[in-house]
């Protein structure tokens, strides 16, 4: 199985054979109002599921968490089946669409990442970044 892409935007969702993304290439998120901040994201990912993996179950997650910790904090899991047509060969991939809406609580600014796993193995991930433009506090 391969992933084609994976993307962060400020919404996703899948209607029939496609997926509709507003936003798509979010790659930094800013808050004025400081910590915590919660914000909604959308990701959507392409996958090329492979014609022996076709007509069985599979589950995939995305995952956030900070760039340099293993502490996910947002965790999305689905499970999906793709099926096969009866009239093509086993060698032919097949496209699915996955999309999932989040509305995850950052404690900080940072580097983050959204990874996506299928059956337990990462397939793609993405960085982005949290920034805080409140003003600093006066004394």
């Amino acid at each position: 199985m391969k992933c084609e892409f994976l993307t962060l935007a400020d919404a996703a969702q899948v209607q029939g054979d496609r997926i509709l993304i507003l936003g798509r290439g979010l790659r930094c998120l800013t808050t004025g109002e400081g910590f915590p901040f919660k914000h909604h994201l959308g990701v959507a990912a392409s996958l090329l599921v492979g014609g022996v993996e076709t007509n069985q179950p599979h589950h995939y997650a995305f995952r956030v968490s900070p760039e340099d910790s293993a502490n996910e904090f947002v965790d999305v899991e689905g499970d999906f089946e793709k099926a096969r047509p009866d009239d093509t060969p086993l060698d032919d991939d097949q496209h699915m669409l996955l999309a999932a809406n989040l509305a995850p609580s950052f404690e900080s600014a940072g580097a983050y990442v959204l990874r996506m796993l299928v059956d337990g193995e990462e397939l793609a991930r993405t960085n982005f970044t949290v920034l805080d433009s409140a003003p600093a506090p006066t004394s």
